[in-house]
């Protein structure tokens, strides 16, 4: 590669900001230009980022700057337009933020258009990627709990925002099997009439990042090989657990990561005396793995643990524990239904 890909971030908050970091940090990439509607947020970015330029308008910024990549790391609802909008303007790349969309169309669409224009797509399910998830994979593949019968995912917020890491852990460490079925149930809180949507982190008026949310969830979701999962959300979250806690229960043991706050920790339970302990680490960490490889897929084809494909089947589970709840009834995949049921459930 003679000149690094050119990278232009949408959504200058939180997430947008640490991926313009990392990308920067890579000598595959040069960050180029920032969006957002805030003032204060495109201060910030130019600040950080000496003579990268700034916009309002992300049409503007697309026709005047061409990047080869783009990051859209906006509200929610706006992340499949976002995305489509930087494929028909010859983005080379998108990296989307979770989820990668509301409905289940528009998620198939923006998976359809990058493989229809050739642009490389990965979705932020990072948490793959981590020595600790790596780890319990590795471990679970290898028998060391005996047989894998039962994955367990529990974790604050709603699927949508949140429950989507939780999907997505839950698939890689049941070897990203197919799913044959899914059983979900969800309640919500009537919203107060007064408080306005929820555009962004903090849910307000029944809303999240633009989109309806629930307040609990529960899901027993069944893969091809019999293996089973349950996913625990919001209000049903298992008490006493942090965030994106995660166990896989065998014939012969347990494997537990106890929530982020665990930090990089996966403890064991077999047959040894003692209880749980703690496992080494099979993987090193490496921060820039996952943009590393983004530049290899864009450049030469080389598959990536967070593309596209994988992101959709993410989302297809989410849909499908919502569509259960809105049928009362199993939902066996593939999922006819592309749109968003929670708000057809409203």
């Amino acid at each position: 590669m003679n000149d690094p890909l050119r990278v232009a971030v949408v959504g200058l908050r939180g997430m947008g900001m640490a991926h313009a970091r990392s990308f920067a940090a890579l000598p595959e990439f040069r960050v180029v230009a920032g969006c957002d509607l805030e003032p204060a947020r495109t201060a910030e970015f130019a600040s950080s980022f000496p003579g990268a330029a700034t916009y309002a308008d992300y049409a503007r910024m697309l026709a005047a700057e061409k990047p080869g990549v783009v990051v859209v790391a906006t509200n929610t609802v706006s992340h499949a337009r976002l995305t489509m909008e930087a494929v028909m303007a010859g983005a080379r790349g998108v990296m989307c933020e979770k989820p990668m969309a509301v409905g289940l169309g528009d998620a198939k669409a923006m998976v359809a258009a990058c493989r229809e224009r050739g642009t490389a797509l990965i979705v932020n399910h990072q948490r793959r990627t981590q020595p600790v998830y790596t780890t319990m994979r590795k471990l679970a593949e290898s028998g060391a709990i005996g047989k894998v019968e039962l994955v367990r995912g529990s974790c604050a917020g709603d699927i949508l925002s949140d429950g989507t890491h939780t999907v997505d852990s839950i698939r890689h460490l049941a070897g990203d099997a197919g799913v044959k079925w899914v059983v979900g149930q969800v309640v919500r809180d009537r919203p107060d009439p007064a408080a306005p949507r929820g555009m962004g982190y903090d849910a307000s008026g029944g809303w999240r990042y633009g989109h309806p949310i629930e307040t609990g969830a529960f899901a027993l979701i069944e893969f091809a090989t019999g293996l089973r999962a349950e996913l625990h959300t919001g209000s049903l979250q298992i008490k006493g657990r942090q965030y994106q806690d995660v166990e896989v229960f065998g014939s012969a043991g347990r494997l537990w990561r106890a929530g982020d706050q665990a930090g990089d920790v996966v403890l064991i339970q077999d047959g040894k005396a003692g209880g749980f302990r703690s496992c080494p680490l099979m993987d090193p960490p490496d921060p820039g793995f996952v943009y590393r490889q983004f530049a290899r897929m864009i450049l030469d084809g080389t598959g990536h643990p967070l593309n596209g494909g994988s992101a959709l089947a993410d989302h297809e589970v989410v849909t499908a524990v919502y569509e259960s709840a809105r049928l009362r009834a199993r939902i066996d995949l593939p999922l006819a239904q592309d749109r968003y049921p929670l708000e057809l459930m409203i």
